[in-house]
């Protein structure tokens, strides 16, 4: 390693590289796509939204427009449960659980409405620097560089996220930021991590539920007695003492990373049923997994059926690259954590039980970020080389961050 990476060889590295590029990708979509307005980041659509009635400045345009414009409108008052208000109407009431994006863009702007579409970049931008941070910690723990921290805010996806003011970048640096304090034997702040994110996007619930039925599993197995450990060889998992049935169920300091998180997501879930009559959590259910293989099928139907469209080809080549890394982290035997491998698979399942309208999204794939993180997070315990899958996934980066700096 030369003397110039050994420098580099820091958490906070990635963070450096990472930011001036986002920075300079915003700026060029305002530039180009946006017609220098802020507020078309927000992509209101007038079947949603009011032109009359939505704040000064917010431009609607004619149809459906994009999820950010309900995200824009929880920015305006989070204390606000109505289904409609300031001239925008929420399509499911299942938009009120994601209420950690556009809670901290109301806060950073101090509830002052012209503000907001500048503060929800912000706060993505922002996002992008911690996951660029937690990826930074987490690689160094995994014996790897620092600067391996980037494969993290790499997904193209993300730039979906940034130029359409949505919610997976918040929620992406803080599943990363818990996965990297859960590495480092820290469960409180994992928890807090992990809660936050549940309150990002509700689906972060399955990977923390996932979390802690792994842990108690090993528990009562006796092949685990902290918080995480790498993945031990089979002979010395059969050699593990047993722990008696009331031991294994005793609640621990490492419990604490999965308890914070689904204590607070119930909590919340309470307050939205008590304000509006509702349990959102059913609601958002339907709306995101459908039969297994459907959704896919549909998607590759409709998407062959444009061939060679950019649109198709586009797809084609970033499922191309999900594909591989699913096949590459299936194949190998990292030893990552038992409980990451296990988040893996299941975010692997559940990314087959996409509905179909995630599925035919022209967004890169950004609802199934999951299967991309933590695919990462298990080969970046692999002791092989994975330059290659590097230089793949920021190629895809580079065409999406073309792409939507001309496009709105």
């Amino acid at each position: 390693m030369t003397t110039a990476l050994r420098r580099l060889d820091r958490p906070a590295a990635p963070v450096a590289v990472i930011v001036p590029l986002v920075v300079a990708f915003v700026v060029l979509r305002w530039w180009d796509a946006a017609q220098r307005r802020l507020g078309n980041f927000v992509l209101a659509g007038s079947r949603y939204a009011s032109a009359a009635r939505v704040p000064r400045g917010l431009p609607v345009r004619i149809g459906n427009g994009y999820d950010g414009q309900f995200y824009y409108r929880l920015a305006l008052d989070p204390f606000n449960l109505s289904r409609a208000a300031y001239g925008i109407r929420l399509d499911s009431m299942s938009r009120i659980e994601r209420i950690g994006y556009p809670f901290l863009a109301w806060a950073l702007a101090g509830g002052h409405h012209g503000a907001v579409p500048l503060t929800m970049v912000v706060v993505n931008v922002v996002a992008t620097g911690v996951m660029a941070l937690a990826g930074g910690l987490l690689a160094t723990s995994a014996g790897r560089h620092a600067l391996w921290g980037l494969v993290f805010p790499l997904y193209w996806g993300y730039l979906w996220t940034l130029g359409r003011d949505l919610s997976e970048l918040t929620t992406a640096a803080l599943v990363i930021l818990a996965v990297a304090a859960l590495v480092r034997r820290h469960p409180v702040w994992a928890g807090l991590a992990f809660l936050g994110a549940v309150l990002c996007k509700e689906t972060a619930v399955l990977l923390v539920a996932t979390l802690a039925l792994t842990s108690l599993w090993l528990r009562w197995s006796g092949r685990a007695a902290g918080t995480l450990r790498p993945a031990e060889p089979a002979h010395q998992a059969q050699g593990a003492l047993r722990v008696q049935t009331v031991q294994a169920l005793m609640p621990q300091r490492s419990d604490l990373s999965w308890a914070i998180p689904l204590a607070g997501f119930a909590l919340w879930e309470l307050v939205l049923l008590l304000g509006t009559g509702k349990l959102p959590i059913f609601e958002s259910g339907g709306q995101n997994l459908g039969p297994p293989l459907v959704g896919l099928y549909h998607g590759f139907d409709h998407y062959l059926s444009i061939f060679p469209s950019v649109a198709s080809v586009l797809w084609l080549g970033e499922l191309t690259v999900i594909v591989i890394l699913i096949v590459a982290t299936a194949r190998l035997r990292a030893p990552a954590p038992l409980e990451l491998q296990v988040i893996w698979a299941v975010s692997v399942v559940l990314g087959a039980c996409a509905a179909t309208g995630i599925w035919l999204g022209d967004v890169g794939f950004r609802s199934l970020d999951d299967i991309y993180l933590f695919s990462w997070v298990v080969l970046l315990f692999h002791r092989g080389r994975l330059t290659p899958g590097l230089v793949l996934c920021g190629g895809v980066w580079c065409v999406v961050f073309v792409e939507l700096a001309r496009y709105i």
